[in-house]
């Protein structure tokens, strides 16, 4: 039988600890990269769905209607809202017939420091003097 001990020299020791240390700074950035990626992907899902909201009820109602904040619930953002000629449409149609016209609506994000956030543009039937 050998009762021999084995142990790690400075060397051995020195060399393990720097891998480790090498593996956690990996890991941090690894980690952080991750954690903006996924704040990046929660700002664009708060802009996409406060104008999924929005288009939803500016759709439904008419066009002089203001939103409600019971439905738009988002003390960060505000709205402008405006309606417009459609764009790119064939020089043979008409964007009205029979008392309906054809507009496109603009719906803009607009963020606390009074920046454009994010924008849509629906087009929309409207009956009559709307």
């Amino acid at each position: 039988m050998n009762n021999r001990k084995y142990n790690f020299t400075l060397v051995e020791v020195a060399i393990a600890i720097g891998i480790l240390a090498m593996g956690a700074a990996a890991a941090m950035g690894i980690i952080g990269a991750a954690k903006q990626r996924m704040n990046k992907a929660e700002l664009q899902w708060r802009h996409q769905h406060a104008l999924s909201q929005a288009a939803e009820y500016l759709l439904l109602a008419p066009p002089d209607a203001s939103l409600p904040r019971a439905i738009f619930d988002y003390p960060e953002f505000g709205l402008t809202v405006n309606y417009s000629l459609p764009e790119n449409l064939p020089e043979n149609v008409s964007a009205g017939l029979s008392g309906w016209r054809l507009s496109a609506l603009h719906i803009n994000l607009i963020d606390k420091n009074g920046r454009l956030a994010d924008s849509i543009v629906i087009d929309r039937l409207l009956h009559g003097g709307n």
